[in-house]
C-alpha cells in the first residue's frame, strides 16, 4: 500500500511539471531590434515570429528556464529579472500593451 502511494504521488508530480505554466511569461516579447516576437500565452502555446516567418509551438517552464519546443526543435529561454536570455546572446523584453 506505501509503495502504491509513493508510485501515484510521484506520477502527480511528475504530470504537474509537464504541465506547468507561469502566467509572469504571459505576454509578447521582443528582442530590441523587433525582429524576434515570442507571443506566449496562458494555455501554454507560444508563437515564434522571425522578421516575417511564424512558427508555432508549445512551452513549459521549469524554475528559470522556459523551454519553446516546436517540430524544427527546442530552444531555452533563461528568465531573469525581467527579461528573457536565449541563444546566441538573444535578450528580449515584455512588450507594453
Amino acid at each position: 500500500m506505501k509503495r502504491a502511494l509513493t508510485t501515484l504521488c510521484l506520477l502527480l508530480a511528475l504530470a504537474a511539471a509537464a504541465g506547468c505554466r507561469d502566467a509572469a511569461v504571459s505576454g509578447i516579447w521582443q528582442d530590441r531590434e523587433a525582429q524576434t516576437t515570442y507571443h506566449f500565452r496562458d494555455d501554454g502555446r507560444v508563437t515564434v515570429s522571425v522578421l516575417d516567418a511564424s512558427v508555432p509551438a508549445e512551452y513549459t517552464v521549469d524554475g528559470d528556464r522556459v523551454l519553446v519546443t516546436s517540430p524544427q526543435g527546442t530552444v531555452v529561454l533563461k528568465k531573469r529579472d525581467d527579461r528573457l536570455y536565449g541563444p546566441m546572446g538573444q535578450e528580449l523584453v515584455r512588450r507594453a500593451d
